[in-house]
């Protein structure tokens, strides 16, 4: 006969309990509950929304060709676009309600399309000015269709980790080609494609699984695609949070330390 034990704080200092270790099964995996149950509907919004979004990548085509035609000083136009994109996106994310009803939803769209391909054109533009900067939005195309196809099928589940690799060898094989044609540099100063695929994914998975609140329905394919690019500054803010801010903190909690505790 099992004996249950208990320990009580005061009686014994310095013994600390975890419940998860007190389950038969140990430690239990967070798991995420998709805001759509159906497999099948859920798939089918995700094909729709990463159709939405390789249509938007294909509209940095014609804006590179103008800006290539009438360049801009890229000194400062970028930090200025960085600036009124986080100042429209984050009052987007505030107010959700503008990208979830028509016909506000297809302002927002059309909108979130003008700011991702100006901003994707300016940054391509600032590293190289040739006519092979059409590789960046051709090779997030390939990436995107990729990861479409990848969701078609349901032997393999879509984890985040196979969706990576997807992205990887993608841009990979262009590589291989760019390095067969001697255009290396480039290709590989388009790198950052890889992590604006990675982020698609990243935020489909919060999306869905009811993390950012949304709800979001299975024909809501428009509220889902301008949810990819609101939430940007919300994943950069998660990002600098984790690689800066957690460790600023964590160094002013040792100093402020400092001048309490004890040596001995």
């Amino acid at each position: 006969m099992d004996t249950i034990v208990m320990v009580e704080k005061s009686d014994v200092p310095g013994v600390a309990i975890q419940c998860e270790l007190l389950s038969p099964k140990g430690h239990s995996r967070v798991t995420y509950e998709f805001d759509i149950a159906d497999i099948g509907l859920r798939r089918r919004l995700v094909h729709r929304l990463y159709g939405i979004l390789m249509l938007q990548v294909a509209c940095t085509l014609p804006c590179l060709e103008v800006l290539l035609k009438y360049p801009l000083p890229f000194n400062y136009s970028m930090w200025i676009s960085i600036v009124i994109t986080t100042s429209i996106y984050s009052c987007l994310y505030v107010w959700r309600d503008w990208r979830r009803f028509a016909p506000y939803n297809y302002l927002v769209l059309l909108l979130s399309t003008l700011i991702g391909s100006f901003n994707r054109s300016i940054y391509l533009l600032s590293l190289v000015q040739t006519h092979w900067v059409y590789g960046y939005p051709i090779i997030l195309v390939v990436e995107i269709l990729g990861l479409t196809l990848f969701s078609t099928q349901k032997r393999f589940r879509f984890t985040q980790f196979r969706g990576i690799g997807i992205i990887c060898l993608v841009f990979g094989m262009f590589i291989w080609l760019a390095y067969h044609l001697d255009r290396m540099v480039e290709v590989f100063s388009g790198m950052a494609c890889t992590v604006e695929a990675w982020y698609i994914i990243y935020d489909t998975h919060y999306m869905l699984c009811g993390r950012h609140g949304y709800n979001v329905g299975p024909e809501e394919c428009v509220f889902a695609a301008c949810n990819i690019h609101c939430d940007l500054p919300r994943g950069v803010w998660r990002l600098m949070k984790m690689l800066f801010f957690s460790k600023i903190v964590e160094a002013i909690r040792m100093f402020r330390e400092c001048f309490r505790t004890e040596v001995c």
